[in-house]
């Protein structure tokens, strides 16, 4: 899907896109207080090559990536059918207020749509206002849920409780 103004164009990312979206990936990381640690090795093997994990649609002046949309498919058993999982939406703090991010999630939603997905999912954090009300302008529902993860020590600690494969 690609969907071009004058200025911007949405359009799906390509292996030359990898770099810039690992750096407006930590951008979005130092946002939120986590570490800088996507990288163009980690977009390249997870988005392009080998078993594709997600997609990527970016947002584009001329050739600068300044926005991006990472997504994945995931099975809904509310609904009950496949879905999209909106990882990241990001666009670049300076050019933000000019549709660049809804145009991004549009674009997404019509993958979902093109694909006869049900849902589109996505999570974000209760302290990050502005981002609600976008999403609430959109029509989607806040709903009052929380997204939980488990990682390095305490992922490796539950696992090793796992029972043994047999």
């Amino acid at each position: 899907m690609e969907t071009s103004s004058p200025e911007f164009r949405i359009r799906p990312a390509r292996r030359e896109d990898a770099a810039a979206v690992a750096l407006l990936g930590n951008k979005l990381n130092l946002q939120h207080g986590l570490p800088e640690t996507f990288t163009e090795a980690s977009v390249l093997r997870d988005g392009f090559d080998g078993p594709l994990t997600f997609s990527l649609l970016v947002a584009a002046h001329g050739e600068r990536v300044v926005g991006y949309a990472l997504y994945h498919p995931q099975y809904n058993s509310d609904r009950p059918g496949w879905g999209l999982w909106l990882v990241d939406l990001f666009v670049e703090p300076e050019l933000r207020g000019r549709g660049l991010g809804r145009r991004l999630l549009a674009a997404v939603a019509a993958e979902a749509v093109a694909s006869d997905f049900v849902s589109l999912w996505w999570g974000v954090t209760s302290a990050n206002r502005s981002a609600r009300d976008f999403y609430a302008a959109l029509g989607a529902r806040d709903e009052d849920a929380r997204i939980l993860e488990l990682d390095g020590a305490a992922l490796a600690e539950l696992a090793r409780q796992a029972d043994a494969p047999s």
